[in-house]
């Protein structure tokens, strides 16, 4: 199939994940039987997220508790002291296999990746106490808006494809959409060791972090001293370099620390949802993802459909374009293996600008070594790599930011990250004085300039040509009322256009019942 085909709900009311409220959490969704993924970067970039074939976004002016896509730049990011904590905790870890015996429970802000996104460490400083399994009590995959329980009409791809053979053909050509992308079978996965990743992370000064005041005054005091004639102490001399070389440290770097020496070795694997690797490593996936929901969330166990559902069904079509990253474009599972076992497992999407974290689960036993926070430098990293070859493909998406839940406040702590404004649908960096506007109301519109407006605004006068599936066939709103004479969803059609913009509206199919 050459279109990406959804059956739109309209808006749904359901129990909130994050105040636990009933009923107040509003939103509009739609099952995606089919989609591209540069369809889905422009409805990420509108407010959008998935989960499983369901697509919903929440409409922030209503509901209880707004959620503003937030994303990180990549390629700008900036290590913090936590981070760093975390990332040489696990390099003597793997060294030696030995913890610190501070770190023999678990610890503090270790948040786990909810279903909408990434995690990010706290410390015990920052959120004032609290586990991590509190914490993670808050945005499981069992929070998720959920598909409503309405008849979905069964579509048969060939079906369609035999019946619109001439439409077909010309999506097939058409430059504007689909480039140079050619879905391809999945192909066997690439596997990364530790060693393997970090030779093909070296450092490109992508991500060079600034220097920091006390370095700077040290290096004026040590030119004042020169232009007098006064000899810097080797000490001083020896110290500067050593403090320069760890300002400049990167992820790359240390993630190039692992050793053939090392106790322990800790290998990715990046596999695709549809993939026999995926299916042969179902039984460890799935286990761990038990473990996880039932220590970690106290969630009953559930069946595996249920896993499946949720964590590997994606409506994102498999496309391997030759412009595009080495593994594709689609729905993957980046596995952590630590020696011959699954410890955790990060559910992402990869798109035409970005790496979208869905879901990470982990094994508790391995808290200690705050997976969830390492998991996520470890997509940031994967952006970065990724970006060396598409260089529009430079973002971290975390799902949302929920500034009225303070537990999910930690999403904002990977810098710089930007928040996407409700209304004009712009990004905007999450500053100390965003955070003020957001205490002071949780619904903000974000863009100050009350004359910027949504340049994919859907107008009436857009309707005519919005595509639609109506009977196996694809044709335009225009047509079908000249066919049928039925105008009955004209306001349901025109309010799924301005959720998903005038240029989605006109290239994916809107499926008529």
């Amino acid at each position: 199939m050459k279109f990406t085909i959804n059956q739109y709900f309209s808006k749904q009311n359901s129990r909130c994940g994050y105040c636990k409220g009933t009923k107040c959490s509003i939103s509009h969704g739609m099952h995606s039987y089919t989609m591209f993924p540069e369809d889905y970067q422009e409805l990420i970039d509108r407010g959008w997220r998935r989960s499983g074939l369901y697509c919903y976004k929440p409409l922030n002016n209503e509901t209880c508790c707004p959620c503003y896509t937030i994303k990180c730049d990549a390629l700008e990011f900036k290590l913090n002291k936590s981070h760093k904590k975390i990332l040489k905790r696990m390099t003597r870890f793997l060294r030696d296999g030995k913890k610190d015996k501070n770190e023999e429970t678990d610890r503090t802000g270790d948040f786990s990746k909810d279903a909408v996104g990434s995690c990010v460490d706290i410390d015990e400083d920052d959120c004032g106490g609290g586990t991590d399994k509190q914490s993670a009590s808050v945005g499981g995959i069992n929070d998720e808006p959920r598909e409503p329980k309405l008849p979905i009409p069964n579509i048969n791809f060939d079906v369609i494809a035999a019946a619109n053979q001439e439409r077909h053909e010309e999506a097939q050509r058409s430059p504007e959409h689909f480039d140079d992308q050619v879905p391809t079978e999945v192909e066997n996965p690439v596997i990364a060791t530790e060693t393997e990743c970090a030779s093909k992370s070296s450092c490109d000064g992508s991500n060079q972090q600034r220097k920091k005041a006390k370095t700077i005054r040290l290096e004026r005091r040590q030119a004042k001293l020169a232009a007098k004639g006064i000899e810097v102490s080797n000490c001083e001399t020896s110290a500067s370099k050593k403090q320069k070389v760890s300002q400049g440290k990167t992820l790359a770097d240390y993630f190039a620390d692992a050793s053939a020496n090392d106790k322990h070795k800790l290998q990715l694997k990046l596999v695709h949802v549809e993939g026999q690797e995926f299916k042969d490593t179902l039984k460890n996936s799935y286990a761990l993802y038990q473990k996880y929901q039932t220590v970690v969330h106290k969630d009953p166990p559930t069946k595996i459909t249920d896993y499946l559902e949720f964590l590997q069904e994606s409506p994102l079509k498999y496309t391997k374009p030759r412009s595009g990253p080495q593994d594709g474009y689609g729905s993957f599972h980046q596995q952590y293996w630590l020696d011959d076992k699954l410890i955790a497992v990060g559910v992402i999407d990869i798109l035409p600008h970005c790496v979208s974290s869905v879901y990470f689960f982990y094994d508790p036993d391995y808290s200690f070594l705050s997976l969830g926070t390492y998991g996520s430098l470890r997509e940031i990293d994967l952006v970065q790599q990724l970006a060396k070859k598409v260089p529009a493909l430079k973002y971290y998406y975390m799902g949302f930011y929920i500034h009225s839940c303070p537990k999910m406040r930690y999403k904002g702590r990977l810098e710089p990250s930007y928040l996407l404004c409700p209304e004009a649908y712009t990004w905007h960096l999450l500053t100390d004085e965003t955070r003020r506007k957001l205490d002071e109301s949780k619904y903000q519109r974000l863009n100050s300039n009350t004359d910027a407006q949504d340049v994919e605004n859907f107008q009436t006068s857009d309707l005519s040509k919005v595509m639609l599936l109506y009977d196996n066939a694809y044709l335009t709103y225009h047509r079908y009322i000249q066919i049928t004479g039925d105008d009955d969803d004209r306001d349901l059609i025109i309010e799924y256009g301005k959720l998903v913009g005038k240029s989605l509206a006109h290239r994916m199919l809107y499926v008529k019942t």
